[in-house]
């Protein structure tokens, strides 16, 4: 049997560009030079045979950024040009070329869009000339003509459409014009609705006559041609198992890095190849991509290079982490140092910019890298939380939700401190207040990542499809939550805050007694001046612990405990008064609020006051957070500032 090296080889059949683009860019430059320089001969006005037509194709797998590198290719040449390309603009031609290039326009053309158009509708140039104009016409936000005015207006010669197009985008006859044709491969399946030209056996080559269309445009002075094809793999599949699911499944595994996608499907090519057949499966697939000596060979350049990082840089990487778990976008001028930007950070140790528009970009850890970094003793137990809770889920999931950030603080520093081993002050805390959890068996065995997982919603919601697709419970179904969901020692944090559940849920166990106990933490009061008070207590108290006992525990005789802990960033002058400016522990039967809530059997209220949430997250942190999220719901790297969020991550350090 061959060994796990030997099974996964990771030779490409092509040299894989790793994340950014950087060396794309640059060989993208040079072709587009060497078209600037031998245009003349294209032209016939010089008898110099030196040059080949060369357009900028790539023919690589779906789902590798092309389609971002098209449409950010200016943007790119703008801010390598005195990095990357600065080699390249060595000479005085060059770097001409190359400042004229920085002022280029472009035109993006998604190619699935073609269609036979009238009056010659099986006439494939008419098509894409049309074609053009119309997405010039769509970029400006301009009304174009039918095709048949059309027609009659741009005659079916460059010299005629060209003019038109810089006409449309609003730009001069001696600036660069750079096309990008998107979407290529759709010639696959379209081509039988155009007349095509055939070769001396009959065959229809497609290719050939949409690349012969391009290279007459190629004459016309100052314009360019970038051409993506997004060709399928599907040479991996049978029927059963669709080429959406394996894009899904791709980008689940790699984060949508472009070099790591294109080493995965190299190695998942090598394979069956070997074996000279496809996938049965899905689950087949799926199960090689899972395989850990898979994930190790795909990331270990990868992997090695952020394992090689100095002290200062591996700082850095934690701050990535968070951001990626907290959700919180980044601008490609945010500055990390006088000498160095998050952009390029990103950049070094292999991660993937997710773009959210133009300027903002979205961090994106391959979740390939994270079952190899779980197994490294290097890694520190914040990193092992981090990176376990970004595993945990869909990569989606951290694109269409919140992952929110105060909870998610509060969360991990409940996880340090629920399982450190050294002597701790809120733990003690706990025990002193409540003689339930100072039953349970802490500290806990292993250092759990945080699940954002499920969330509680009310009966009417759950109707709701959008609701159904994501798993989520009735706030009728506390006894299936605790008993079949929740697992022992981990950490949930509702993937949506709704008003049916705590923001935090655990579940803890006695070590000596089958007693569990199950733990919701509510955090409340965030930035309210006037804090919460009794009303915005019992509420909590009535959508948390009620339900269980009612659905869980009258029917669990002592087994089953539950404790609902209120972390307010400001109790009202009522409740600290009460409170005596001290945290508190309301058992079963006692009422809070006068009369106005009477706490289960077998429950537990618990009040931290102000002094002892600050075990949770400290003061600073709190007032940073306040005013950052006084500004906006979802605030950038910018707003939180690089003190702030190196502040969470030493709270984080102090506790491990």
């Amino acid at each position: 049997m061959a060994s796990f090296d030997e099974k996964w080889k990771a030779v490409d059949n092509f040299e894989p560009v790793v994340v950014d683009r950087e060396r794309d860019v640059f060989r993208v430059t040079e072709e587009l030079y060497d078209l600037h320089k031998g245009r003349k001969q294209l032209r016939g006005v010089t008898s110099s045979c030196d040059y080949r037509l060369t357009i900028p194709f790539a023919p690589h797998l779906f789902g590798s950024g092309k389609t971002t590198f098209a449409r950010t290719y200016l943007e790119l040449v703008q801010r390598f040009g005195e990095t990357f390309l600065s080699t390249f603009a060595s000479d005085p031609l060059s770097r001409t070329f190359l400042e004229k290039l920085k002022r280029a326009s472009l035109l993006y053309v998604d190619l699935r869009e073609l269609k036979p158009t009238e009056p010659k509708e099986r006439n494939l140039k008419w098509a894409v000339y049309y074609l053009l104009y119309r997405s010039a016409c769509n970029q400006m936000g301009l009304p174009f003509m039918k095709p048949d005015e059309a027609y009659r207006h741009i005659p079916l010669y460059p010299s005629f459409l060209i003019p038109e197009l810089r006409k449309t985008l609003g730009i001069p006859s001696d600036q660069y014009l750079l096309v990008a044709f998107d979407e290529v491969g759709v010639f696959d399946t379209k081509a039988t609705f155009f007349e095509l030209e055939k070769n001396d056996k009959g065959v229809v080559r497609p290719y050939n006559d949409f690349f012969g269309i391009i290279s007459q445009l190629c004459k016309e002075p100052d314009l360019f041609f970038i051409v993506n094809c997004a060709k399928n793999p599907t040479c991996f599949l049978y029927s059963s198992f669709s080429v959406n699911e394996l894009a899904d499944s791709l980008l689940e595994c790699t984060g949508g890095v472009p070099g790591l996608l294109t080493r995965a499907v190299n190695m998942l090519l090598n394979y069956i190849i070997a074996r000279n057949q496809p996938f049965i499966s899905k689950e087949e697939c799926l199960t090689c991509m899972n395989d850990y000596d898979f994930r190790r060979i795909c990331a270990e350049p990868f992997v090695e290079r952020i394992l090689n990082l100095d002290e200062d840089r591996k700082s850095v990487f934690d701050l990535l982490l968070m951001m990626a778990l907290y959700r919180i976008p980044f601008q490609v001028d945010d500055i990390l140092t006088s000498e160095s930007y998050l952009f390029d950070a990103v950049t070094e140790m292999g991660l993937y910019r997710y773009p959210i528009d133009q300027n903002t970009f979205q961090v994106l850890i391959p979740k390939v890298f994270v079952g190899i970094f779980k197994k490294l003793s290097s890694i520190s137990p914040m990193e092992k939380i981090l990176l376990g809770s970004l595993d945990l889920e869909p990569v989606d999931c951290f694109f269409y939700s919140k992952c929110r950030v105060f909870e998610g603080i509060v969360a991990l520093r409940l996880v340090l401190m629920l399982s450190s081993k050294n002597r701790n002050e809120l733990r003690e805390l706990f025990c002193q207040l409540s003689p339930i959890w100072k039953q349970m068996k802490l500290p806990i065995s292993t250092i759990s990542p945080i699940h954002y997982m499920k969330s509680v919603v009310s009966s009417i919601e759950t109707r709701n499809e959008s609701y159904k697709s994501r798993r989520t419970f009735a706030n009728t179904e506390w006894n299936k939550i605790i008993r079949e969901t929740l697992y022992l020692e981990t950490i949930y944090i509702p993937l949506d805050a709704t008003s049916h559940s705590p923001d935090i849920i655990f579940k803890l166990q006695s070590p000596v007694e089958p007693k569990v106990l199950t733990v919701g933490v509510a955090c409340k009061g965030r930035w309210r001046s006037e804090g919460i008070g009794w009303s915005d207590i019992i509420d909590e108290a009535k959508k948390f612990l009620d339900p269980v006992y009612d659905q869980v525990l009258s029917s669990a005789v002592d087994s089953h405990h539950c404790m609902l802990i209120i972390v307010s960033t400001k109790l009202s002058l009522n409740v600290s008064n009460e409170l005596g400016n001290q945290s508190r522990c309301y058992s079963s039967g006692m009422f809070i609020g006068g009369d106005s809530f009477k706490v289960p059997d077998n429950c537990e209220l618990v009040i931290l006051c102000e002094r002892d949430v600050q075990m949770l997250i400290d003061e600073e942190i709190l007032s940073g957070l306040e005013r950052v999220f006084c500004v906006s719901h979802n605030p950038p790297f910018w707003d939180f500032g690089l003190d702030l969020l190196d502040r969470i991550r030493n709270s984080f350090l102090s506790w491990q």
